[in-house]
């Protein structure tokens, strides 16, 4: 009996087609010509099969099929046996003589050696045949094994160049792998909210040749899906999906991703989808996106034409699954950070105060990044009834822990205007050496800014000097600045004016660095505006402009109603996503 041998690699490398090769051919003919044989063979013997890439003098057909089928072949016993096979006369053996290579190839004479594949296994023979008792001379011999084992280099060199070939291919597409599982990491890894989300799938899928991808989220009552909008457009999917339809039930009751080679397959499963699938739509792949068995969504996917999911077609798209899922554990995390900052902050910004002589209103507008929330802040505090201090300001960073500075920064500076009668720029040098005496070490940027009402006429002249008292129905402002941006003032007949001053240094770098006031004045129906720097910063357009645009928009709206102005005044500069945290504290003097 035949032993199993290495087809597999044989097919591989080519040597298992019945079809002529040239290099074993030329073998075939060296046999015939040194040994005198009428026929010479380089065969392959394959289970139940031999095949013949090197002949000569075989009969028809056989020449030309390069194939038999014979069930004993004389050289299958040399590579059963792995042993050179010599006989001068097969009828004289009457095992050999009933053969099948005697008996249906006349054969009466036979030599034939063994040929080895790079493992040492024999797959296969040099011999040469012939029609008449033929006595083979050691010389004979001699040749016909150095044949052998020229045919086995041969082999060997195709086997290997074949392995080379296959190592290279696994390779390339390793690489290519990873490359891709290395795309899909990187495009969502940076994705922070939904939109990005479903942008980062949408280009994740035409990178894997999707004409489209999207992305449907179950709803809030549980009882089904909804497709996440981006653009609108979604022509191939409905825009809801019930649980109880049975569509969608078989899709996810087993929260394992299902492929569909195009439309015509899909409806024969699904019917339900009859209204948005035709025979005429390409390949699909419904991908659950599962959290520890608990079903957020389902990422659909849309080829072109059909698609035949191979094996790793699907490891693929469950790569792409896992990208989303991660992508949304992360947005839902950073969300519930950013919800109870939020609530810090929001809870921290005391309610502004009632004052006689001043209308205030305030917003504060967190980033729209759900990965962000700032150290902004605004407050107010009526240390007398002629007298209102205004503070607004900046903590450096955008997490929880600004968050936190913000509310112990904003506190002592709170209690240092309730107990001190003392100008902004004390208060500020004095909150500057409490911020690095108590240990809380934050840094940012501050405005202190103290409206007097009605001061008597024999103050003293504006520390700026020179500047002579204001009349009895005006307001006296003095401010000072640690970093933070200069107030500006909507004169009641329209004028905006950004106010005269020297910014010091932030706080939290130099406790001992000189702090300045500045003093303006304000008139009935002046507004003085503050804010943080959020409001004009921007990444395309330079800070000179965005200030000009403030003024226009301070122009446009600041004769509106005061409760209106921060929160309009938000909405007028900071359009689109907004990067940074943006607080905006009005006074308008009545």
């Amino acid at each position: 009996m035949i032993p199993p041998h290495p087809t597999r690699a044989l097919e591989a490398a080519g040597l298992a087609r019945p079809s002529a090769d040239e290099s074993f051919d030329r073998i075939a003919r060296l046999v015939q010509r040194h040994l005198g044989a009428p026929t010479a063979l380089v065969t392959i013997v394959l289970p139940g099969a031999q095949v013949y890439p090197g002949a000569v003098g075989l009969p028809a057909p056989f020449q030309h099929t390069r194939r038999t089928t014979f069930p004993d072949p004389l050289c299958g016993e040399v590579v059963e046996t792995g042993q050179p096979l010599v006989v001068e006369d097969l009828h004289a053996d009457p095992r050999l003589a009933a053969t099948s290579t005697v008996t249906q190839l006349g054969v009466s004479a036979y030599a034939g050696f063994p040929v080895h594949d790079r493992n040492g296994t024999v797959v296969g023979t040099v011999c040469a045949l012939d029609d008449a008792p033929h006595a083979w001379s050691p010389t004979d011999l001699a040749t016909l094994a150095d044949l052998a084992a020229a045919c086995t280099a041969e082999l060997r060199l195709r086997l290997e160049r074949q392995r080379a070939h296959s190592i290279q291919r696994v390779a390339v597409h390793a690489t290519r792998r990873t490359r891709l599982l290395l795309d899909l990491t990187e495009r969502f890894a940076g994705a922070t909210t939904l939109t990005e989300t479903v942008e980062s799938l949408r280009t994740a899928g035409t990178g894997i040749g999707t004409m489209w991808a999207g992305m449907a989220l179950t709803n809030e009552s549980g009882t089904g899906l909804t497709l996440v909008e981006r653009d609108g457009t979604y022509p191939h999917l409905p825009r809801h999906w019930r649980f109880e339809d049975d569509g969608i039930a078989a899709v996810t009751r087993s929260m394992r991703p299902t492929f569909y080679r195009d439309g015509a397959a899909l409806l024969r499963e699904l019917p339900w989808f009859a209204p948005w699938v035709d025979d005429s739509m390409g390949g699909m792949a419904f991908l659950p996106l599962v959290l520890e068995d608990r079903l957020l969504g389902l990422a659909a996917l849309l080829w072109h034409g059909p698609r035949d999911h191979d094996a790793e077609s699907r490891r693929t798209a469950g790569a792409l699954a896992s990208c989303v899922v991660q992508a949304l554990t992360r947005i839902r995390v950073l969300e519930e950070r950013h919800r109870v900052a939020t609530t810090l902050q929001t809870a921290m910004l005391t309610e502004l105060p009632e004052v006689p002589h001043l209308e205030l209103a305030s917003t504060y507008a967190s980033a729209t990044r759900t990965d962000q929330v700032g150290g902004d802040w605004y407050d107010a505090v009526v240390p007398d009834s002629g007298s209102c201090v205004l503070m607004i300001g900046d903590v450096t960073g955008h997490d929880m822990q600004a968050a936190a500075r913000m509310g112990q920064l904003r506190s002592m500076l709170r209690t240092l205007v309730w107990c001190q009668d003392a100008t902004p720029a004390a208060l500020v040098r004095e909150l500057d050496r409490a911020n690095r005496g108590l240990g809380l070490a934050a840094s940012g940027t501050t405005l202190v800014a103290r409206v007097d009402r009605c001061p008597d006429p024999d103050d003293e002249a504006a520390p700026d000097g020179g500047a002579a008292p204001p009349p009895p129905d005006a307001y006296r402002l003095r401010w000072s600045s640690a970093g933070h941006p200069r107030p500006v003032v909507v004169r009641a007949d329209g004028r905006v004016e950004e106010l005269a001053g020297r910014t010091d240094l932030m706080l939290g770098v130099d406790p001992a660095t000189a702090r300045r006031d500045h003093a303006a004045r304000l008139a009935p129906g002046d507004t003085l505006v503050l804010y943080t720097d959020g409001l004009v910063e921007s990444r395309t357009v330079d800070y000179a402009t965005r200030t000009a645009q403030l003024h226009d928009a301070l122009r446009d709206l600041a004769r509106g109603p005061v409760p209106d102005l921060p929160r309009a005044l938000v909405d007028r500069m900071v359009q689109g996503q907004q990067r940074d945290d943006v607080a905006v504290l009005v006074a308008r003097a009545r």
